[in-house]
């Protein structure tokens, strides 16, 4: 598993890293599967989440996965970054959102997307 614990200014947040898996969708799926393992386990509205999509491509199967999971996880979280939503990416992201009743903020930096989780 890619994704792990990381610490910014004494507070934990849970960078669940999909980037550089390209087109490969068996990566991306296992990847957010073990990601929401560890998701599903925090205390509801605890969770600060970094998700970094940057050089993966999110197919239709891919989109669907993380409707799906984004679903499950909802709960848990109280924030989530993601890093490389551009262009068409925002439209997906949007998808995910209104299906899973999860807010976004989209990031370009990974400092920035950091220093508001844990603002």
């Amino acid at each position: 598993m890619k994704s792990k614990w990381i610490d910014h200014k004494g507070k934990q947040i849970f960078h669940i890293d999909l980037s550089g898996l390209g087109r490969n969708a068996d990566a991306f799926r296992e990847e957010l599967a073990a990601a929401e393992s560890v998701t599903s386990q925090q205390p509801e509205d605890s969770l600060l989440v970094l998700t970094d999509i940057r050089d993966t491509v999110v197919s239709a199967e891919a989109m669907n996965v993380a409707k799906q999971s984004s679903a499950r996880t909802t709960k848990h979280i109280c924030k989530t970054a993601v890093l490389g939503v551009t262009g068409i990416r925002k439209i997906l992201l949007d998808a995910v959102s209104r299906f899973s009743g999860q807010r976004f903020e989209v990031f370009d930096d990974v400092e920035a997307a950091k220093d508001w989780l844990v603002s």
